[in-house]
């Protein structure tokens, strides 16, 4: 019996990678405060006299299941033993597959880059915007209207003799976007199907459902991330640059190593890095154009709308979006297993002016050797 990689039963690392991506559309867009979700309260300044750190928050006592969703377990299928303190329930089935179900902010729901993460994880590349859309099949979940998602792999990914599959249902309730995925190889997952399908059909969604505590979600997520093995790191170090004289260095966060404004504080330039691909250069190009309001391209337009260059000796895509209103200029760095971002982003009349200065910023940096 072949049971799935630990990445696919460990949904811990799954949210983390589906909260990266939230992360992503909301602090790289520069202007988009669709998503309210903090994992890191704002300090507050302490008297010199107090010696002792802030108290780590208390711990949140785990909300029942049946609070949630409410359920009869198929025939066959039982309570995972192995499963992450971040899924609301965990289920295993037979031939090694699981099922599970997890909530996240409904930003993330029919995005390109999610579909593109569940792609990614049986080792298909990246669609475009107009060909992801097209994956969702219309299916009732709890009689709310929602969407499943199938993608098979072609072959085996390291550590497994079959190829995977991965069939995932979404449905929206207010802010919250439950995930329900059923993983395993792809031969177990067809005989399965038809159960899986009529498992969500009678799922009954109580009122908690649509209010989900997605900071304490994070923290358990990092917890679990962090007791699993730690990916390998993208880079050696963080590279070094030069700011431009009339940019304003502002403090690094998390996740913005390199944190600038320009144009009297309404240009922002921020440089970031995630693993992986982040969905792909597509995906990201047509994010950027889109914020800016500019049409989607395919892949066949993707060279029309890019332009090749080199950051510290290896290439790199930049991508230049400028609307009437806003505009950006963005850079897609593959290194090693992880991809850097360079952008500018605001007011095109703050923005376009910021472009000579931007690419002599690209210029400068440089990786360690």
């Amino acid at each position: 019996m072949e049971k799935p990689q630990p990445n696919y039963k460990r949904d811990g690392i799954f949210i983390v990678s589906l909260i990266l991506i939230v992360l992503v559309l909301e602090l790289a867009s520069g202007t988009d405060n669709t998503v309210t979700m903090q994992t890191i309260p704002k300090e507050k300044s302490q008297p010199a006299t107090a010696a002792l750190a802030p108290a780590p928050p208390a711990p949140v006592a785990p909300v029942a299941p049946g609070e949630l969703i409410q359920f009869d377990t198929p025939t066959g299928w039982a309570k995972s033993a192995n499963a992450s303190p971040m899924t609301t329930f965990a289920l295993d089935l037979p031939g090694g597959a699981t099922v599970s179900a997890i909530p996240l902010p409904a930003a993330i729901a029919g995005t390109t880059e999610i579909v593109n993460l569940w792609r990614q994880q049986v080792g298909l590349g990246a669609i475009g915007a107009d060909e992801a859309a097209k994956t969702a099949q219309p299916l009732i979940i709890g009689g709310y209207d929602g969407a499943l998602y199938d993608f098979a792999g072609e072959k085996p990914i390291e550590g497994q003799t079959k190829p995977p599959r991965i069939v995932t249902a979404t449905v929206t309730l207010g802010q919250v976007a439950w995930f329900f995925k059923l993983a395993g190889s792809a031969d177990v997952i067809e005989a399965q199907l038809v159960t899986f399908k009529q498992f969500l059909s009678g799922l009954k969604f109580q009122p908690g459902a649509s209010a989900i505590d997605f900071e304490n979600l994070m923290r358990e997520a990092q917890r679990s991330a962090q007791a699993a093995p730690p990916p390998p790191p993208p880079v050696q170090g963080k590279p070094t640059w030069t700011v431009p004289a009339r940019w304003e260095e502002k403090a690094p966060t998390s996740m913005r190593l390199g944190n600038f404004t320009a144009g009297n504080g309404k240009a922002e330039i921020t440089v970031m890095t995630f693993p992986g691909e982040v969905g792909g250069l597509l995906a990201n190009v047509n994010r950027w154009r889109g914020q800016s309001g500019l049409p989607a391209v395919d892949a066949a337009g993707l060279a029309g709308v890019t332009q090749q260059i080199t950051v510290s000796g290896t290439p790199a895509t930049l991508v230049e979006a400028v609307g009437e209103k806003t505009a950006s200029y963005s850079v897609f760095h593959p290194v090693g297993d992880a991809t850097w971002f360079y952008k500018i982003s605001g007011p095109s009349a703050a923005v376009t002016p910021e472009n000579a200065a931007f690419r002599a910023f690209l210029e400068s940096i440089q990786f360690p050797k």
